[in-house]
């Protein structure tokens, strides 16, 4: 639970609480638009997965002739685990503060209920909440154990990294040391099925690598490139595949590798060395990756806490990741050490 003081200016609804919080949190991220998401998930929750059919049409022999099977069915498994935050907030840290000046009198000085300061908290739990939501679903793994760095933080449930990684075969794992952004997205492509090369997909990549790819394609001198450096790149792609640009990940890559090689343990992040670790990237196809969580069902709650004088905020939701065939992505991982 965190406490904290900062400062807002505008009204807050407390009616709209689930609204305020849920919708901009899960619904607005243009990571989920490429994500299967399954709400109201309650427990562990089987999928079905059929095999496409072929070699199935044969010459009629003018007979009946036995039949084949034409698919296989499995059940990748969504294992969500239960999550929380809570944060608080007490009114006397507002004391001789600009915002004292909304704290209530009396015995009720500490409740910030109904004031501007709850529109702080809202804000602030928001923010808090949708950062580690961003980081927990590219980068948790349960199979952490405990050690060094940041693994309490990581070892909520698997992320897509992790699920890729136990689902994926090696040669779409791609580890390789780091020289040009499109070297990689060139591996990656040449690693990925032809069933994934003929699907709607989408390249997730660093900030690192997105703007070593820019540059890579202005420095090409023609008059396009002279363009884009003047004005940027606006919808950057790769062989007309879109590339969603993740540059959340680059800070906290760097931060895990530099804490990993200063100290032995498990690293939180799958594949940091402490060097070149912002290089990353992921090419999955569209709803490739299901997301299960119950936040359809997810209640914010808001009290005031008078034995501790302080108004709480809490959020809870299950989420878990799984890749539904092997077949659907490739993940980059900068193999420089």
């Amino acid at each position: 639970m965190a406490n904290f003081t900062t400062a807002s200016s505008t009204a807050f609804v407390g009616a709209d609480a689930l609204q305020y919080f849920v919708s901009p949190l899960f619904l607005g991220e243009d990571v989920l638009g490429g994500m299967d998401v399954m709400t109201e998930i309650k427990g562990n929750t089987y999928l079905d997965h059929f095999t496409a059919a072929s070699f199935i049409t044969v010459s009629d022999n003018g007979a009946s002739f036995a039949g084949v099977a034409g698919t296989t069915n499995s059940n990748p498994q969504i294992s969500p685990i239960r999550v929380e935050v809570e944060i608080s907030m007490n009114g006397n840290n507002f004391y001789n503060k600009v915002k004292g000046q909304v704290l209530r009198s009396g015995t009720d000085k500490d409740n910030v209920d109904g004031t501007v300061l709850k529109q702080i908290g809202a804000e602030i739990l928001m923010q808090g909440i949708k950062a580690d939501f961003n980081r927990q679903l590219w980068f948790c793994n349960s199979g952490l154990t405990a050690g060094v760095n940041n693994v309490e933080h990581y070892k909520l449930y698997n992320g897509i990294f992790a699920s890729l990684a136990a689902t994926l075969l090696a040669a779409q794992k791609l580890t390789v040391t780091y020289t040009l952004a499109t070297k990689v997205l060139e591996e990656m492509y040449a690693a990925a099925t032809p069933e994934l090369k003929e699907l709607p997909k989408k390249f997730y990549v660093s900030g690192a690598i997105a703007d070593a790819y820019t540059d890579e394609l202005v420095a090409d001198g023609n008059a396009v490139s002279y363009v884009d450096g003047q004005n940027g790149i606006s919808n950057l792609r790769f062989r007309g595949i879109p590339i969603v640009i993740r540059r959340d990940w680059d800070a906290l890559l760097v931060a895990e590798g530099v804490a990993e090689a200063a100290a032995s343990g498990d690293a939180g992040i799958i594949g940091c060395t402490g060097t070149k670790d912002q290089y990353r990237a992921a090419l999955i196809a569209d709803n490739g990756v299901v997301v299960g969580t119950d936040f359809g069902g997810s209640s914010v709650e808001t009290w005031y806490n008078r034995d501790q004088k302080e108004l709480r905020f809490r959020l809870g939701y299950l989420c878990d990741t799984v890749l539904l065939d092997a077949k659907l992505a490739v993940t980059y991982i900068s193999a420089d050490s």
